[in-house]
Formats: C-alpha cells, structure tokens, sequence
C-alpha cells in the first residue's frame, strides 16, 4: 500500500515535528486525516500546525512509513523514538 498522492500527499504535523524539535509519537487518523504530532500538548487552534508532504515526514522519520496502512478513525503511539508503534481505535476526548 502507498499513500494516494505518494510523497505530495498532504498530512498536517505540530510545529514541534515541523522544527523536528521533537520525535514523532502519535499519528492520529482522526476523521480521516493523517495528523504526526509530537504527543506533547498544543494550542486548539490552526497556528500549532502545518500542512506538508507526507515525503517530509518520511525523511525526518522514516519508520513513518510503518503507518501507511493505518485506517481512518484509529491512532498510534510510542513512547520514545526506536520503539514499536501500538495502533488503537481513536477515542474523541470529551
């Protein structure tokens, strides 16, 4: 499997990931869009984030590329870098 629009395609990231001041912990699906983030805590609103290519992503973290089967509506998280990924359902905080 292979992302829609190869490495154009479009994915959103933290400003943390995007200065790649930090690793990437959590990849969410939620509603469908593909969202790395550094698993730390961010404003709610579109300044915290970046749109970009999912070819960054890959070349600041190519095991990344793990995830690409990852189904709409789920997430993975890892504690630390060089760890294995653990995939779950998303679950709306309330």
């Amino acid at each position: 499997m292979s992302y829609p629009k190869g490495m154009q395609h479009k994915v959103y990231v933290c400003s943390h990931i995007f200065d790649q001041s930090r690793p990437v912990l959590l990849v969410s699906r939620a509603d469908g869009d593909r969202c790395f983030l550094c698993g730390g805590e961010h404003p709610q609103d579109a300044s915290a984030y970046k749109a970009v290519g999912i070819g960054h992503v890959l070349e600041w973290d190519s095991s990344s590329q793990e995830l690409q089967d990852l189904p709409p509506d789920w997430e993975a998280e890892r504690k630390e870098l060089g760890q294995n990924w653990v995939r779950t359902p998303y679950v709306p905080s309330e």
